[in-house]
């Protein structure tokens, strides 16, 4: 399994090492490429001060990318999808969990467990470029949690390099 950690405090820059991948003639990874998440938590901006990108290698048909927008060291939004998914849109929900463990999106909340969740919703991708560790896409779920509040997710995009 291989972690990334881009770390920004505030609205500074990222100046740290990033992985990129070797071949630059890549028509797929934008030449102004930066590693991004956004998303809006019930309503709200989501401001996210990390981004991990998680690279699992299970079993063939179990290898996953997770995708993690962290607003602080209390939430995050996490994205998992199936390594080798590809461009489409696909719906996900609590059930879908069991079915392709792979293909869901939750909310964590670190200071309140209660009010995490797996949410209902859908993603987009709209490029996976598996040879170069490459995927962007759009989302947007609801996340009812074990205590019965609702976390609405809207306006969710991201555009990552993983590693493999």
């Amino acid at each position: 399994m291989a972690l990334v950690s881009i770390n920004s405090c505030e609205n500074e820059p990222y100046e740290g090492n990033i992985y990129v991948p070797e071949e630059t003639d890549n028509t797929y990874i934008p030449e102004d490429f930066e590693n991004s998440f956004f998303a809006k938590l019930n309503g709200t901006d989501f401001n996210v001060h990390q981004i991990y990108t998680t690279y699992s290698v299970e079993q063939d048909d179990d290898n996953f990318i997770a995708i993690t927008g962290s607003e602080n060291n209390y939430h995050a939004i996490i994205i998992y999808v199936p390594a080798n998914i590809s461009v489409g849109t696909y719906q996900y929900d609590t059930q879908t969990v069991v079915t392709v463990p792979n293909l869901n999106i939750t909310y964590s909340n670190l200071s309140n467990l209660l009010e995490s969740g797996i949410g209902n919703g859908t993603l987009t991708i709209d490029v996976h470029d598996i040879d170069n560790h490459y995927i962007k896409g759009n989302f947007e779920c609801v996340v009812t949690s074990e205590n019965g509040s609702i976390n609405d997710i809207t306006e969710g995009t991201f555009e990552v390099v993983y590693v493999p």
